[in-house]
């Protein structure tokens, strides 16, 4: 392995969900039990307007979904459901996909990474990892400047393979895990990041009246989820009452941490922001 490290974190409460689509699910099971509506495979071609504000989406097979609010969630898809809006051209932070590779490869013989192991965040070797069923590593880019940021034109026609990234990435988490090999046949996840141009999200309002934004995550807020979706629900009732975010940002209370949170923090309009990391860190 690589030199002696000096030291590290230890965050005990910190964590992973290993089936992210079992979570995404039992989050919509507890939705629907609320009240909402789900539709499938179904594709939005525009956002309807009326008097100046959001008026619905319209499908792709001619349907039309009226609704005051509409809220961009996306993903890699954002910035064209933007560009329907009419909202991109006045935005300071725009968002872009990006592909992303994540290799899932085994652990040593003699390891029990599945019993023992923790998710790991190494600056030094620009990878994560943590475990995954099976007795297996997942290993994702913190996206150091040796790892190539490619870029997608089109979330819906992109090249799902792999490419030399998994080798590289592999063989760097193979300086911190010993007898940890490259296998033959790779195997793993060939996605999409939704990036802001600060890799920070945008939660905010927009400039079309009924049409927000919880878009730009970047790779890094997936189990932010939660929290967000409450926060965006104070957002829009504050500003379909009537405030003013731009001009006086919602402070967004956080019960388990007993403070508040500047939700301008988030805006469209921000900044960019050099104290990001720039990379799936945040």
């Amino acid at each position: 392995t690589a030199e002696t490290i000096p030291g590290a974190l230890w965050i005990p409460e910190s964590g992973y969900i290993s089936d992210p689509k079992l979570s995404t699910h039992n989050v919509m099971v507890a939705a629907k039990a609320k009240g909402a509506d789900f539709l499938y495979n179904a594709e939005v071609a525009d956002i309807l307007k009326k008097q100046g504000r959001t008026a619905g989406v319209k499908l792709g097979d001619g349907n039309e979904i009226e609704a005051p609010v509409v809220v961009n969630v996306a993903g890699p898809h954002s910035y064209l459901i933007n560009q329907m809006a009419g909202v991109e051209d006045l935005m300071k932070i725009k968002t872009r996909p990006m592909k992303q590779e994540v290799a899932h490869v085994p652990a040593p013989e003699g390891i029990n990474w599945e019993r023992d192991g923790v998710i790991t965040s190494d600056g030094d070797i620009g990878c994560y990892s943590r475990p995954e069923v099976g007795n297996n590593f997942l290993i994702g880019s913190e996206d150091p400047e040796c790892d190539p940021q490619l870029w997608v034109d089109n979330p819906d026609d992109y090249d799902t393979n792999f490419t030399d990234q998994f080798k590289c990435m592999v063989m760097r988490e193979g300086m911190r895990v010993k007898d940890l090999t490259v296998p033959n046949q790779y195997k793993g996840v060939v996605e999409l990041y939704d990036c802001s141009d600060d890799w920070l999200p945008i939660y905010d309002k927009s400039d079309l009246p009924g049409f927000y934004l919880a878009i730009g995550t970047s790779g890094n807020q997936y189990k932010n989820a939660p929290v967000a979706g409450v926060m965006m629900a104070e957002l829009i009732d504050a500003c379909e009452k009537g405030r003013d975010h731009d001009t006086d940002p919602l402070q967004f209370y956080m019960k388990y941490m007993r403070r508040h949170l500047n939700v301008g923090f988030f805006s469209r309009n921000r900044e960019i922001n050099t104290d990001s990391s720039f990379s799936v860190i945040g």
